[in-house]
């Protein structure tokens, strides 16, 4: 989604944190602050840009650092050698009953960064991990295993964040979620911008379009006070969306005024931003060698849930219109060829949502699925959104309603808050629900004017949704039960005030017919 800054406001005191948050920032502020771009101060210790873990499973979960001394360099500051990482897994905070433990190698042609897949762990406990490297050692964080395969669970509690431009608000969003105890931290996209000039924190770095560039951006993005403390008190489900490359771009296309115009320069511009988003998140793939990656995959949550991790960037067929989001569906939107997902992926989704046992399907999509009807007829869609690929949106939808469990899709990309019901035919009040969405806020990104003065006429012409708002950032707390989905979007006050309060705005639960009760 394309974004614009807005004015920055006064600032407030900072809001205090509890806990693992407090921890985890003491951490981030011993190292020392680089200037973005350029050479700046090394720092005394190598994990400047802290720790993380993500796709957990019922025996391993994967853990994840970079060794990072000066982020303000593509190397981190670090030499050409290869360097041993000491890893540990416990218990208990105090890292006194460690059950796990080894040594990695950070090797400098993944700009030493580690990625261990810790085995032979309990399922559904919770685990304390830290690293040591140079004499230095990290703070321990926060980490849990997904359930036994057969068994219920009485809850999951998922946390679904999104579109972080730091550079357009501050992260009190993450200051409030590392508030609230969560088994998964479910990220959507657009975990880094290659765009800048924002009101708050402006890096005043180069759009990247080679390795080096999108290194840059993702050390100083992680050097983030707040997103380390949510990095560090739950493990993390992260997919990508369009900014990780360039916003808009599908397939092999980029956007019309792409700064990488042909296809061969922007796929080699999509393979650096690839490798460098495989480089700095806690993924439990092997690192991509062009400019492909396989990342959607299946996680279980016992017979609770299974979550489905799309793409909806690297194989979608080139939107209608003239680079535009805003326009009529072209004919060829209508042609069964014409996809977001790809071929083999939307086989695999269908595949998976069948032969599901659990009580929910849960999606992590990146861009909006249910129907923004902004006028009648044919003249005006989002054309970066599902409703620009309506014979795609068809199939898929055929895929939820012969899901084994409820569908829940969760989505990201478009900076405002939406629920609403997904419908066999969008059009008409009465037709078949087929799932719920639950489109989520921007951490930080700036939230669209003309969209917000928009939704009254979406929700006037578009009756399967329930709520939005378009003015506030803000995250989703998910709560999941064998029997109900309860879902709490809380929301910032105002996000260019450093220190803002979070308060919860509203909150729905579904049931497991697909009925939504709230706000």
């Amino acid at each position: 989604m394309s974004d614009r800054p807005r004015r920055e406001l006064d600032r407030r005191s900072f809001l205090s944190v509890s806990g693992i948050g407090l921890a985890s920032l003491a951490a981030a502020r011993r190292t020392s602050p680089a200037r973005p771009g350029g050479r700046g101060p090394a720092s005394p210790t190598p994990f400047t840009l802290g720790v993380a873990s993500g796709d957990p499973l019922p025996s391993s979960v994967v853990i994840w650092t970079r060794l990072a001394p000066d982020p303000s360099d593509p190397t981190g500051g670090m030499s050409s050698r290869n360097v041993n990482v000491r890893w540990e897994v416990a218990t208990d905070e105090r890292m006194a009953k460690v059950v796990r433990s080894g040594r990695a190698v950070a090797r400098a042609t993944n700009a030493h960064t580690v990625h261990v897949d810790v085995r032979g762990l309990e399922p559904a406990h919770t685990y304390w991990y830290r690293f040591r490297a140079s004499g230095e050692a990290t703070e321990p964080a926060r980490t849990r295993t997904a359930p036994k395969r057969g068994s219920m669970p009485r809850r999951l509690r998922i946390g679904q964040v999104s579109c972080q431009r730091i550079d357009q608000g501050y992260y009190m969003a993450y200051a409030d979620l590392v508030e609230h105890e969560l088994d998964v931290i479910v990220h959507l996209g657009d975990y880094i911008y290659e765009s800048s000039g924002g009101p708050v924190r402006d890096h005043g770095m180069d759009e990247p379009v080679d390795l080096d560039g999108y290194r840059l951006r993702y050390a100083h993005y992680k050097q983030e006070r707040h997103l380390q403390a949510a990095h560090a008190v739950a493990p993390w489900v992260v997919t990508w969306d369009d900014h990780e490359v360039e916003n808009n771009y599908a397939g092999d296309a980029p956007e019309v005024s792409s700064m990488t115009p042909d296809r061969d320069s922007f796929l080699e511009r999509r393979a650096a931003a690839y490798r460098a988003w495989w480089e700095h998140q806690p993924v439990r793939f092997a690192a991509p060698t062009g400019p492909n990656l396989r990342t959607y995959r299946r996680l279980r949550f016992g017979r609770l849930a299974d979550l489905h991790v799309l793409d909806t960037r690297q194989y979608r067929s080139d939107q209608c219109g003239d680079g535009t989001d805003i326009g009529p569906r072209c004919d060829a939107a209508n042609e069964p060829d014409f996809t977001v997902l790809g071929s083999r992926q939307e086989r695999w989704l269908d595949k998976g949502l069948a032969k599901s046992e659990t009580r929910w399907n849960v999606i992590a999509n990146q861009i909006v699925m249910q129907q923004w009807r902004f006028a009648p007829g044919n003249a005006v869609w989002n054309l970066d959104q599902w409703d620009g690929y309506p014979a795609a949106r068809a199939r898929v939808f055929d895929s939820l309603a012969d899901a084994g469990g409820t569908p829940v899709v969760l989505t990201g990309d478009v900076h405002s808050s939406w629920v609403g019901n997904l419908a066999a035919d969008l059009d008409d009040p009465d037709s078949l629900v087929i799932g719920t969405e639950l489109v989520g806020p921007g951490i930080s990104s700036a939230p669209s004017p003309v969209l917000a003065s928009t939704i009254p006429a979406v929700l006037d012409q578009s009756p399967h949704i329930r709520w939005a708002e378009g003015t506030q950032r803000g995250w989703v707390r998910n709560v999941i039960t064998p029997d109900e989905w309860r879902a709490e979007y809380r929301l910032v006050d105002d996000a260019l005030v450093e220190g803002s309060p979070v308060r919860r705005a509203a909150s729905f639960t579904i049931d497991r017919d697909g009925t939504i009760d709230g706000p």
